[in-house]
């Protein structure tokens, strides 16, 4: 009897669709996902079929909603953290941050944080950012941010690079 996993070696990524899970706090975050999974897919997925999954912070309130959209995304390839506004992230959405990245193998996703207030980059020394690449490190996930560059407050020409 032959394994017929065999028969996937020869197919190409088009036939896997890239699994991308974003979440986040309002319009401008969704809005500013949306734009860097376009420039990130333009450079490294090319016309690879992507499986979005949203994840409006808001319902993760509701217990019910917050363990169906861990599920969602529990075999996310890349996870999208984009959140706008100043302050610490609020505690709901740490949580479900750290179980999304409990549940991951290791290397087997990504995530990419997408931080802002007052639609300002936060620094890489942001206590909120700090956090979240503590947490994908020690998931052994890699972290993308994007490159802030002198004189460019917004999101939409910086290029992503690995953090750390």
């Amino acid at each position: 009897m032959a394994d017929d996993s065999l028969s996937l070696l020869g197919m190409t990524n088009d036939d896997f669709p890239l699994s991308v899970v974003i979440v986040y706090n309002d319009f401008p975050a969704a809005l500013r996902a949306a734009k860097a999974l376009e420039r990130l897919g333009a450079k490294f997925f090319g016309e690879r079929e992507q499986r979005l999954i949203p994840v409006p912070a808001a319902q993760l309130a509701d217990p019910a909603r917050f363990d169906h959209l861990l599920a969602d995304a529990r075999a996310a390839d890349l996870i999208i953290v984009s959140y706008n506004g100043p302050g610490e992230l609020p505690e709901r959405l740490k949580a479900w941050v750290a179980r999304c990245l409990e549940q991951q193998g290791s290397g087997d996703s990504a995530v990419v944080a997408l931080l802002s207030s007052n639609e300002k980059l936060d620094a890489a020394d942001s206590p909120r950012f700090q956090e979240l690449q503590r947490a994908t490190r020690a998931a052994g996930l890699d972290f993308f941010a994007p490159r802030k560059r002198a004189g460019q407050d917004d999101y939409t020409a910086q290029p992503m690079e690995v953090v750390g």
